[in-house]
């Protein structure tokens, strides 16, 4: 068995820990408890024939200019990015912050992903995808259980390359 680093970062309230909760746990609750620092939690995956411990790091959201530590970063095989599909200041900004932790992190692809997708209509999806300069690898839903495997499997694959 390998185990690979690999973290969520994004602002405050995007929802890594519920994506987390649903991926680890199969859970999610509507309580907003805000992470404090680092969470670290552990999953086993069999991927292309490997078992792999994915240790996933739920890094604290940011306010604007605030940093992270980047000893957080250290080590990391992989990260997802993510943000709140309903909050605009969440992505308005969001090809500077993904550079801003490949900078820190040394990760040269880190994955995007927008969560939170049931609370808009799909045609407000189709817009916010055509505001967003780059390319969004997933939209979820950590309460509806929707891609949220999917993000994991891709981010674990990532962090096997």
């Amino acid at each position: 068995m390998i185990a690979k680093k690999v973290l969520l970062v994004g602002s405050f309230g995007v929802g890594k820990t519920s994506l987390i909760r649903r991926f680890v746990l199969n859970e999610f609750s509507e309580d907003y408890i805000s992470t404090i620092g680092v969470r670290v939690s552990a999953k086993i995956m069999k991927i292309q024939e490997e078992e792999v411990k994915l240790l996933i790091w739920d890094i604290a959201g940011t306010y604007g200019e605030e940093k992270i530590p980047k000893s957080y970063f250290l080590g990391a095989s992989a990260a997802m990015f993510v943000f709140d599909v309903s909050r605009e200041e969440t992505y308005l900004d969001i090809k500077n912050q993904l550079d801003a932790v490949k900078s820190i992190s040394g990760l040269k692809n880190i994955m995007l992903v927008g969560n939170k997708k049931d609370l808009i209509s799909d045609e407000k999806l189709a817009e916010i995808m055509k505001i967003i300069p780059i390319s969004i690898d997933l939209m979820t839903s950590a309460k509806e259980d929707e891609n949220v495997e999917d993000a994991f499997i891709k981010l674990t694959l990532q962090s096997l390359k």
